[in-house]
C-alpha cells in the first residue's frame, strides 16, 4: 500500500473510530443487492419501537411479527467469559495507544484503564495523532512493556514496529480492525470487534433483522458508508447477505461517501438528493454514528421524515438521545469499555500459556438493539454509554482471583 493510499486509510479509520462527539455529515451513490430467500411468521417481535417518525410510511406494513428472530432489545445480561485464570496474574507493565479522538480518550481508554488498575498492572496512555500511528507504537516499544494494547489501526500502518513486537515477544492486542490475528507474521494476538463482530451474528445482523422485522419483510435500504474502510464494507456486506438470505422483498444499496465529504458537511445533502431520487426507500442505515449527525434536520426540511426510518450501528450519546426523542428508529449497541477488560484478560491468559477463550476468540462484543425511549432514557440517566453487561467488572476481577 502506498503512502497516500494509508494516510487516506488511516484519515477514514480516525472518522470511524471516533463515535462519540464529532459533528459530520455524509453522502455519495452506490451499487445496489437484493435479496432472496423466505421466511416465517410468527407472534410480534419484542421491544419494537412504533413511537418514531415514518411510523406506517417508513415501515411499509404496520406489522410486528417476527419474520427472522428478533435481536434483543435489553442489553445483554450475561458477561459471556467464565473461563477463570489459573492463578492471579504476576505483575506486568502495560501500554495503550489512545488517538487522540473524543472517541478513543472515552470509554475505550476507559476500559482498559480500569482493567489494568483492577488486574494490578502497570499502565500507560500513549496519545498518538491517528495518522502517525507507527510514531505511536514506537513509542510504546521503546518503553519495553509486556502488552500493547490499539484500536482501529491496521498492523499494516505500522508494520516495521510489529516487526519489533514479534522479534521482542510483546503480544500486540487489537479492537475495531478486520487484520486476523497471526502472532508470528502480525503480532496481533487478538482481535475483537473485527469482521466477524459485524457479521450476521453481530451488529449488522442485528440491525438487519430489525429492519426485516420492522418493515414486515419489506424494507428498501439504503446504507451510508464509508467504503475505504474495511469493517464499514464488512458491515454493509452482512445486512446485504442478511437481506439475500432470509427477506426476498428487501433490497439494501450502499450509499459510499468520501473522507472529504464528513469534512466538508455534504453528508446530509447528498443523503436527501439520494432519498428524492429513491422514493422506494423507507430505511436509512448509518454504518457508525457521527455519520447520522445533522440527519434529522435535514430530513426534516426536505420532507422526508414521514417517509424513512433512521438506524445504525454504534450508537453514541448523541444518537441514544435522539432514540429518545423518537427522532432515530433503532440503533446497535456494543459494549466498548468491556472491549478494554476483555482485551485486558486476553493478555493474561497468554501471559499465563493458556488459550483465549471462544468468546475472545469469535471477535465479538455484547450487542443489542436499541429501539425505545425507555431503554434510550435508562442510558441517558448515566452517560448515554452502553459500558457492558451489568457487573462485568466484577466478574472479570472473580476470574483474575484479585477479588
Amino acid at each position: 500500500m502506498g503512502n497516500l493510499a494509508i494516510r487516506r486509510s488511516l484519515l477514514v479509520l480516525a472518522l470511524v473510530v471516533l463515535s462519540a462527539v464529532v459533528l459530520a455529515a455524509c453522502g455519495g451513490s452506490g451499487s445496489s443487492s437484493s435479496s432472496s430467500v423466505s421466511s416465517s411468521s410468527g407472534e410480534s417481535s419484542s421491544g419494537s419501537s412504533r413511537s418514531t417518525v415514518a411510523e406506517t410510511e417508513a415501515g411499509g406494513a404496520e406489522s410486528s411479527s417476527e419474520i427472522v428472530p428478533a435481536p434483543p432489545t435489553e442489553p445483554p445480561t450475561e458477561t459471556p467469559i467464565t473461563e477463570p485464570l489459573n492463578e492471579k496474574p504476576p505483575h506486568q507493565e502495560v501500554v495503550w495507544l489512545a488517538c487522540a479522538l473524543p472517541a478513543c480518550q472515552g470509554d475505550l481508554s476507559a476500559g482498559y484503564k480500569n482493567s489494568a488498575a483492577a488486574i494490578g498492572w502497570g499502565f500507560e496512555q500513549i496519545n498518538y495523532e491517528t495518522l502517525k500511528a507507527s510514531e505511536g507504537v514506537q513509542q510504546a516499544l521503546n518503553k519495553n512493556p509486556d502488552s500493547i494494547f490499539i484500536t482501529g489501526i491496521p498492523t499494516a500502518a505500522f508494520e516495521p514496529q510489529a516487526k519489533e513486537a514479534i522479534k521482542r515477544e510483546i503480544p500486540i492486542f487489537s479492537g475495531f480492525d478486520t487484520t486476523e490475528p497471526e502472532p508470528k507474521t502480525n503480532g496481533l494476538y487478538a482481535q475483537y470487534a473485527n469482521g466477524p463482530g459485524f457479521g450476521i451474528n453481530g451488529e449488522a445482523g442485528a440491525i438487519a433483522a430489525w429492519m426485516i422485522n420492522d418493515s414486515g419483510g419489506k424494507a428498501k435500504t439504503v446504507m451510508v458508508t464509508i467504503p475505504e474502510y474495511p469493517i464499514l464494507s464488512a458491515e454493509v456486506e452482512a445486512i446485504e447477505t442478511e437481506y439475500a438470505e432470509k427477506c426476498p422483498e428487501c433490497t439494501a444499496e450502499a450509499l459510499p461517501v468520501t473522507v472529504e465529504d464528513v469534512g466538508e458537511g455534504k453528508v446530509t445533502s447528498k443523503l436527501v438528493a439520494y432519498l428524492q431520487s429513491h422514493p422506494e426507500t423507507n430505511y436509512v442505515e448509518f454504518t457508525f454514528s457521527d455519520l447520522s449527525t445533522g440527519a434529522y434536520p435535514a430530513l426534516q426540511a426536505a420532507g422526508l421524515l414521514d417517509k424513512v426510518k433512521m438506524t445504525g450501528v454504534q450508537a453514541n450519546p448523541a444518537v441514544v438521545k435522539e432514540i429518545s426523542e423518537g427522532k432515530q428508529a433503532a440503533w446497535a449497541a456494543q459494549a466498548q469499555e468491556f472491549g478494554g477488560w476483555m482485551a485486558m484478560d486476553s493478555a493474561a491468559r497468554i501471559a499465563q500459556g493458556m488459550p483465549l477463550t471462544a468468546y475472545e476468540k469469535s471477535g465479538k462484543l455484547p450487542t443489542w438493539i436499541i429501539d425505545s425511549k425507555e431503554q434510550a432514557d435508562k442510558l441517558l440517566d448515566g452517560n448515554g454509554e452502553w459500558a457492558g453487561p451489568e457487573g462485568f467488572q466484577e466478574k472479570f476481577e472473580e476470574l483474575w482471583h484479585v477479588k
